[in-house]
Protein backbone atom coordinates (compact mmCIF):
# COMPACT_ATOMS: atom_id res chain seq x y z
CA UNK A 1 0.00 0.00 0.00
CA UNK A 2 1.76 3.44 -0.61
CA UNK A 3 2.04 5.42 2.08
CA UNK A 4 0.08 9.18 2.47
CA UNK A 5 0.74 12.50 4.02
CA UNK A 6 -2.00 11.83 5.90
CA UNK A 7 -1.59 10.30 9.75
CA UNK A 8 -4.01 8.64 12.16
CA UNK A 9 -4.79 9.92 16.01
CA UNK A 10 -6.72 8.96 18.60
CA UNK A 11 -8.27 10.75 21.63
CA UNK A 12 -8.86 8.45 24.59
CA UNK A 13 -11.13 10.74 26.57
CA UNK A 14 -11.32 9.86 30.25
CA UNK A 15 -14.19 10.49 32.93
CA UNK A 16 -17.38 11.19 30.91
CA UNK A 17 -20.57 9.85 32.35
CA UNK A 18 -21.81 8.35 28.91
CA UNK A 19 -21.10 4.89 28.75
CA UNK A 20 -17.49 3.61 27.36
CA UNK A 21 -17.63 4.06 23.53
CA UNK A 22 -20.41 7.05 23.80
CA UNK A 23 -20.15 10.35 23.75
CA UNK A 24 -23.12 13.49 23.49
CA UNK A 25 -23.41 14.98 20.31
CA UNK A 26 -22.96 17.94 21.37
CA UNK A 27 -19.87 17.42 23.07
CA UNK A 28 -18.50 15.88 19.98
CA UNK A 29 -19.11 18.63 18.01
CA UNK A 30 -17.77 21.53 20.32
CA UNK A 31 -14.06 19.28 20.92
CA UNK A 32 -13.88 18.44 17.71
CA UNK A 33 -14.67 22.40 16.39
CA UNK A 34 -12.12 23.47 18.94
CA UNK A 35 -9.23 20.67 17.70
CA UNK A 36 -10.31 21.30 13.80
CA UNK A 37 -9.70 25.17 14.65
CA UNK A 38 -6.26 24.44 16.33
CA UNK A 39 -5.11 22.32 12.81
CA UNK A 40 -6.26 24.82 10.70
CA UNK A 41 -5.14 27.86 12.50
CA UNK A 42 -1.27 26.09 12.58
CA UNK A 43 -1.78 25.72 8.90
CA UNK A 44 -2.51 29.08 8.50
CA UNK A 45 0.75 29.73 9.88
CA UNK A 46 2.76 27.39 8.33
CA UNK A 47 1.32 27.71 4.66
CA UNK A 48 1.31 31.71 4.88
CA UNK A 49 4.80 32.02 6.22
CA UNK A 50 6.01 30.74 3.15
CA UNK A 51 3.63 31.11 0.55
CA UNK A 52 1.40 34.25 1.55
CA UNK A 53 -0.75 33.95 -2.04
CA UNK A 54 -1.55 29.77 -1.22
CA UNK A 55 -5.43 29.01 -2.08
CA UNK A 56 -7.50 28.58 1.07
CA UNK A 57 -9.02 25.33 -0.55
CA UNK A 58 -4.86 24.13 -0.33
CA UNK A 59 -5.08 25.02 3.68
CA UNK A 60 -8.20 23.16 4.27
CA UNK A 61 -7.36 20.27 2.69
CA UNK A 62 -3.95 19.86 4.39
CA UNK A 63 -5.28 21.09 7.84
CA UNK A 64 -8.91 18.80 8.12
CA UNK A 65 -9.48 16.25 10.52
CA UNK A 66 -11.50 13.32 9.93
CA UNK A 67 -13.70 11.27 12.53
CA UNK A 68 -13.09 7.81 11.61
CA UNK A 69 -14.09 6.11 14.42
CA UNK A 70 -15.50 5.89 17.85
CA UNK A 71 -14.64 2.71 20.08
CA UNK A 72 -14.59 1.56 23.51
CA UNK A 73 -11.87 2.02 26.39
CA UNK A 74 -13.31 4.94 28.06
CA UNK A 75 -14.74 6.48 24.42
CA UNK A 76 -11.77 6.97 21.79
CA UNK A 77 -12.17 9.18 18.82
CA UNK A 78 -10.70 7.57 16.04
CA UNK A 79 -8.81 10.65 13.50
CA UNK A 80 -7.46 11.09 10.81
CA UNK A 81 -5.48 15.03 10.01
CA UNK A 82 -4.39 15.95 6.10
CA UNK A 83 -4.54 15.10 2.84
CA UNK A 84 -5.23 11.32 2.14
CA UNK A 85 -3.95 12.03 -1.76
CA UNK A 86 -0.51 13.72 -1.00
CA UNK A 87 2.20 11.69 -0.76
CA UNK A 88 4.40 11.88 2.52
CA UNK A 89 7.83 14.34 2.13
CA UNK A 90 9.92 14.98 4.89
CA UNK A 91 9.98 19.00 5.93
CA UNK A 92 6.64 19.59 3.87
CA UNK A 93 4.38 21.78 4.35
CA UNK A 94 1.87 18.94 5.53
CA UNK A 95 4.74 17.50 7.61
CA UNK A 96 5.60 20.51 9.37
CA UNK A 97 1.47 20.77 10.18
CA UNK A 98 1.40 17.29 11.60
CA UNK A 99 4.45 17.54 13.99
CA UNK A 100 3.21 21.23 15.63
CA UNK A 101 -0.42 19.09 16.30
CA UNK A 102 1.43 16.75 17.66
CA UNK A 103 3.42 18.77 20.09
CA UNK A 104 0.57 20.92 21.01
CA UNK A 105 -0.43 17.99 23.45
CA UNK A 106 3.32 17.57 25.24
CA UNK A 107 2.85 21.07 25.55
CA UNK A 108 -0.60 21.50 26.92
CA UNK A 109 0.86 18.57 29.47
CA UNK A 110 3.51 20.52 30.45
CA UNK A 111 1.87 24.02 30.99
CA UNK A 112 4.16 25.60 28.07
CA UNK A 113 3.00 27.05 24.97
CA UNK A 114 5.35 26.45 21.53
CA UNK A 115 7.10 29.40 20.83
CA UNK A 116 6.30 28.86 17.19
CA UNK A 117 2.34 29.29 18.65
CA UNK A 118 0.61 32.49 17.28
CA UNK A 119 -1.98 34.36 20.00
CA UNK A 120 -4.60 32.66 17.48
CA UNK A 121 -3.51 29.03 17.97
CA UNK A 122 -2.55 29.26 22.06
CA UNK A 123 -6.37 30.87 21.84
CA UNK A 124 -8.11 27.73 19.66
CA UNK A 125 -5.75 25.09 22.13
CA UNK A 126 -7.31 26.73 25.41
CA UNK A 127 -10.63 26.80 24.01
CA UNK A 128 -9.75 22.40 23.04
CA UNK A 129 -9.28 22.49 27.21
CA UNK A 130 -12.12 23.96 28.12
CA UNK A 131 -14.31 21.54 25.51
CA UNK A 132 -12.38 18.64 26.74
CA UNK A 133 -13.48 19.48 30.73
CA UNK A 134 -16.86 20.59 29.71
CA UNK A 135 -17.65 17.21 28.08
CA UNK A 136 -16.98 16.02 32.11
CA UNK A 137 -13.07 14.48 30.92
CA UNK A 138 -10.46 14.25 33.64
CA UNK A 139 -7.44 12.70 31.42
CA UNK A 140 -7.02 12.86 27.50
CA UNK A 141 -4.61 10.33 25.99
CA UNK A 142 -3.32 11.92 22.57
CA UNK A 143 -1.69 9.28 20.54
CA UNK A 144 -0.65 9.27 17.17
CA UNK A 145 1.19 7.49 14.32
CA UNK A 146 2.43 7.39 10.55
CA UNK A 147 4.12 5.07 8.64
CA UNK A 148 5.07 2.53 11.18
CA UNK A 149 5.79 5.34 14.10
CA UNK A 150 3.49 5.76 17.12
CA UNK A 151 3.80 8.38 20.13
CA UNK A 152 1.22 9.35 22.98
CA UNK A 153 0.87 11.95 25.31
CA UNK A 154 -1.29 11.51 28.38
CA UNK A 155 -3.15 14.44 29.66
CA UNK A 156 -3.94 15.47 33.25
CA UNK A 157 -6.74 18.12 32.63
CA UNK A 158 -6.67 18.92 36.50
CA UNK A 159 -2.92 19.66 36.11
CA UNK A 160 -3.36 21.75 33.09
CA UNK A 161 -2.91 25.58 33.71
CA UNK A 162 -5.22 27.13 31.22
CA UNK A 163 -4.21 30.78 32.10
CA UNK A 164 -0.92 30.23 29.99
CA UNK A 165 -3.26 29.90 26.67
CA UNK A 166 -5.10 32.47 27.66
CA UNK A 167 -4.62 35.81 25.21
CA UNK A 168 -4.78 39.56 25.73
CA UNK A 169 -6.47 40.44 22.83
CA UNK A 170 -4.87 44.35 23.41
CA UNK A 171 -1.43 43.49 24.10
CA UNK A 172 -1.22 40.45 22.08
CA UNK A 173 -3.16 40.74 18.45
CA UNK A 174 -3.86 43.59 16.44
CA UNK A 175 -7.45 44.45 15.92
CA UNK A 176 -8.54 46.03 12.76
CA UNK A 177 -11.71 47.63 10.96
CA UNK A 178 -12.75 46.70 7.74
CA UNK A 179 -15.29 48.17 5.79
CA UNK A 180 -17.11 47.03 2.06
CA UNK A 181 -19.17 44.87 -0.21
CA UNK A 182 -19.78 41.19 1.46
CA UNK A 183 -19.33 37.98 -0.69
CA UNK A 184 -19.51 34.68 -0.05
CA UNK A 185 -16.67 32.16 -0.22
CA UNK A 186 -17.73 28.94 1.64
CA UNK A 187 -20.21 29.22 4.20
CA UNK A 188 -19.41 25.50 5.55
CA UNK A 189 -15.62 26.70 6.89
CA UNK A 190 -17.27 29.80 8.18
CA UNK A 191 -15.55 31.70 5.44
CA UNK A 192 -16.47 35.18 3.46
CA UNK A 193 -14.57 37.68 1.72
CA UNK A 194 -15.19 41.34 1.50
CA UNK A 195 -14.28 43.68 -1.02
CA UNK A 196 -13.35 47.23 0.03
CA UNK A 197 -13.24 50.65 -1.27
CA UNK A 198 -9.79 50.69 -3.17
CA UNK A 199 -10.06 46.98 -4.75
CA UNK A 200 -8.73 44.92 -2.11
CA UNK A 201 -10.77 41.83 -0.85
CA UNK A 202 -9.71 40.53 2.36
CA UNK A 203 -11.14 36.87 3.67
CA UNK A 204 -12.68 36.60 6.29
CA UNK A 205 -12.34 33.45 8.59
CA UNK A 206 -14.27 31.79 11.34
CA UNK A 207 -17.07 33.94 11.20
CA UNK A 208 -18.99 34.38 14.39
CA UNK A 209 -22.30 34.92 13.70
CA UNK A 210 -22.89 32.45 10.69
CA UNK A 211 -26.78 33.24 10.23
CA UNK A 212 -26.13 37.13 10.52
CA UNK A 213 -23.31 37.08 7.82
CA UNK A 214 -25.48 35.09 5.44
CA UNK A 215 -28.06 37.33 5.62
CA UNK A 216 -25.91 40.11 4.48
CA UNK A 217 -24.05 38.80 1.40
CA UNK A 218 -23.84 41.56 -1.38
CA UNK A 219 -24.59 44.56 1.33
CA UNK A 220 -21.67 47.22 3.10
CA UNK A 221 -20.89 45.83 5.97
CA UNK A 222 -17.65 46.50 8.62
CA UNK A 223 -15.99 43.30 9.77
CA UNK A 224 -14.02 43.70 13.01
CA UNK A 225 -11.68 41.07 14.34
CA UNK A 226 -7.79 39.88 14.59
CA UNK A 227 -5.90 40.89 11.33
CA UNK A 228 -3.69 38.30 10.23
CA UNK A 229 -0.90 39.65 7.97
CA UNK A 230 0.93 38.79 4.67
CA UNK A 231 4.01 40.88 4.84
CA UNK A 232 2.50 44.37 5.36
CA UNK A 233 -0.64 43.86 4.28
CA UNK A 234 -3.81 42.27 5.98
CA UNK A 235 -4.03 38.95 4.55
CA UNK A 236 -7.44 37.87 6.39
CA UNK A 237 -9.35 38.67 9.52
CA UNK A 238 -10.24 36.09 12.18
CA UNK A 239 -13.65 35.55 13.76
CA UNK A 240 -14.43 38.88 13.31
CA UNK A 241 -18.37 40.25 14.10
CA UNK A 242 -20.27 41.90 11.07
CA UNK A 243 -22.56 44.67 11.11
CA UNK A 244 -24.46 46.52 8.64
CA UNK A 245 -22.43 49.78 7.19
CA UNK A 246 -24.92 52.78 7.52
CA UNK A 247 -25.28 55.33 4.81
CA UNK A 248 -23.25 59.15 5.38
CA UNK A 249 -26.31 61.17 5.79
CA UNK A 250 -25.06 62.92 3.16
CA UNK A 251 -25.84 59.96 0.62
CA UNK A 252 -29.38 59.72 1.57
CA UNK A 253 -31.64 61.55 -1.20
CA UNK A 254 -34.95 62.44 0.15
CA UNK A 255 -37.91 61.31 -1.56
CA UNK A 256 -39.34 63.32 -4.75
CA UNK A 257 -42.63 65.60 -3.74
CA UNK A 258 -45.91 63.28 -5.40
CA UNK A 259 -48.79 65.68 -6.67
CA UNK A 260 -51.41 64.11 -5.16
CA UNK A 261 -54.19 62.84 -6.80
CA UNK A 262 -56.41 65.49 -7.03
CA UNK A 263 -54.39 67.69 -9.16
CA UNK A 264 -53.41 70.27 -6.15
CA UNK A 265 -49.78 71.48 -6.73
CA UNK A 266 -47.56 70.89 -3.96
CA UNK A 267 -47.15 74.43 -1.80
CA UNK A 268 -44.67 76.44 -2.99
CA UNK A 269 -44.68 74.73 -6.82
CA UNK A 270 -42.49 73.69 -8.94
CA UNK A 271 -39.20 75.27 -9.77
CA UNK A 272 -39.05 76.60 -13.44
CA UNK A 273 -43.03 75.48 -14.37
CA UNK A 274 -45.98 77.83 -14.00
CA UNK A 275 -49.27 77.13 -12.41
CA UNK A 276 -50.54 76.94 -16.08
CA UNK A 277 -48.47 74.84 -17.41
CA UNK A 278 -48.89 72.52 -14.39
CA UNK A 279 -52.42 72.58 -15.20
CA UNK A 280 -52.12 71.71 -19.29
CA UNK A 281 -50.28 68.84 -18.04
CA UNK A 282 -52.50 67.59 -15.46
CA UNK A 283 -55.53 67.97 -17.99
CA UNK A 284 -53.36 65.69 -20.80
CA UNK A 285 -53.05 63.09 -18.26
CA UNK A 286 -57.09 63.30 -17.32
CA UNK A 287 -57.98 62.70 -21.13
Amino acid sequence: MVATASRNYKLRLQGIASPAGQIPLRDLAEIGQALQMTATRIARQVVGAERPGRAPAFIDRVSEIRLTGLTEGSTVLELTLGDETALPLADSEEDTIARRLEECFGAIAANRPPNWASPLVRESIGRLISRAEAAGASEVTASWGANGTTAQQVIALGQVDVTVWKVVDEQETEVVTMSGLLDKVDLRARRFRIHDDVGHDITLEDVIDLDTAARLIGRRVIARGVAERAGDKVARIVEPTLTLEALPGQWTVPPPAEVPAGGVVPRGGISGVTSEEVDDFLAELRV
